[in-house]
């Protein structure tokens, strides 16, 4: 369109509506819209809602917003303060009730220091080593910006573990206990599959999860450790960690399934594939899709994470003895599960997959689909406290089965 056309159009309207319609459109001369003022436009960046989600090694403080923004983040000394400057946004509501209730946070506050800005001070107990990074929209949520406030001492302690940690190192030939790691899958921003009336995975994985390690605990010659215990979200990578650190004879993921089909429903048991992909099921395929791509959900920072066995796997011969322990673990827990009263098997044999958190290569790892939650019969039964016994009494059996196999094999 000719600038001079542009200009015989305007002078048609009435000076109401060319005044507003010259505020939303900034014409260079050749009369193309300019995507900064365009964006100017749409007034300043609604900053819905802030939430906060305490981990072990750190604290997280989300910003949901309308569209994605512009900011710095800083620390000042004297007192340890941490600084967050928005541009061109707002709050859609008072501040008046923010509190964050936090270890690391002494105070928390917002204001606005220019017309253009709005910041958030952070108070803090501890020194701290803060990131920052925007996510973007999914199906479910808008952007959000992410603050992660990594406790210092927790990120020496960690750096030093996995400088120490050797895969091949001589285990112990005989140890008082077995130590089994259960990971309860998502958490935090991430809430995993949610059924009809709304139960959320990451909420009863952790359930079933604290219910298996007391019993495993309450059972002479066994040990529980959680990858989480609450309500915040552990990374692909760092649930393997942290498994690490207790140097555990097994690795059991607790997820609870979702499918498009909602007549779908049972128990399933995966272990990693020999090539790290999943089986040729399509089922299997998205659901291998999903899990792994929960880092995104869950906000982790991805374009920062190096991690080579999630990029790829090569197989040793330690590797491929863990693999078959994983078969032999994933076998005793099926047979277990199917014994139980009211549990159903969605697939009676072990399935393998590429699933990330299966990946390290020197502990027997197992992921198990509790439930569909799609299903809302099985949504109802994973609400009741007694079928959330009777899963854990299962599993806990499977355990039992396969370190009775393990000292006969040895």
């Amino acid at each position: 369109m000719e600038l001079m056309d542009i200009h015989r159009r305007l002078n048609r309207l009435s000076d109401v509506n060319r005044r507003q319609l010259l505020q939303l459109l900034a014409l260079t001369s050749g009369g193309m819209l300019l995507p900064n003022l365009a964006e100017a436009s749409l007034g300043p960046n609604q900053i819905k809602d802030i939430r906060v989600w305490t981990a072990p090694d750190h604290s997280r403080v989300v910003f949901d917003l309308e569209r994605p923004v512009k900011h710095t983040l800083f620390r000042l000394k004297n007192p340890d303060r941490v600084v967050l400057d928005i541009e061109n946004a707002i709050l859609s509501q008072s501040t008046s009730h923010l509190r964050i209730k936090d270890p690391v946070v002494r105070a928390f506050r917002m204001g606005i220091p220019r017309p253009d800005t709005t910041r958030a001070v952070f108070e803090l107990n501890e020194e701290v080593r803060p990131r920052s990074f925007l996510l973007k929209a999914t199906k479910d949520r808008g952007p959000r910006l992410v603050i992660d406030l990594y406790r210092k001492g927790e990120l020496e302690r960690q750096a030093r573990l996995e400088r120490e940690y050797d895969p091949f190192r001589n285990r112990t030939p005989v140890r008082e206990n077995m130590v089994v790691v259960i990971d309860p899958g998502h958490g935090g921003e991430d809430p995993g599959a949610t059924g009809p009336s709304g139960v959320r995975e990451k909420d009863v994985v952790l359930t079933v999860a604290k219910k298996l390690a007391a019993m495993v605990n309450a059972t002479p010659g066994y040990e529980a450790k959680l990858t989480r215990e609450g309500d915040y979200y552990v990374s692909l990578k760092k649930r393997v960690g942290i498994a690490r650190q207790y140097d555990p004879d097994l690795f059991m993921s607790l997820h609870a399934d979702s499918f498009r089909i909602r007549s779908a429903r049972g128990t399933s048991v995966y272990c990693l594939s020999e090539q790290g992909k999943p089986t040729p099921d399509r089922a299997i395929k998205d659901l291998v899709e999903r899990e792994n791509s929960t880092d995104l959900v869950g906000g982790v920072n991805l374009g920062k994470v190096v991690d080579p066995e999630v990029a790829g796997i090569l197989m040793d011969l330690s590797q491929r003895d863990s693999l078959n322990r994983s078969l032999v673990l994933g076998r005793n827990l099926l047979d277990s599960l199917d014994a139980m009263p009211q549990v159903r098997l969605h697939y009676r044999n072990v399935k393998q997959a590429g699933f990330a958190v299966l990946k390290a290569p020197d502990i027997p790892s197992v992921l198990v689909e509790l439930a569909f939650l799609s299903n809302p019969n099985e949504e109802m039964m994973m609400k009741k406290e007694s079928y959330q016994a009777t899963l854990a009494a299962g599993l806990l059996k499977g355990v039992e089965r396969f370190a009775k196999a393990s000292r006969e094999i040895s």
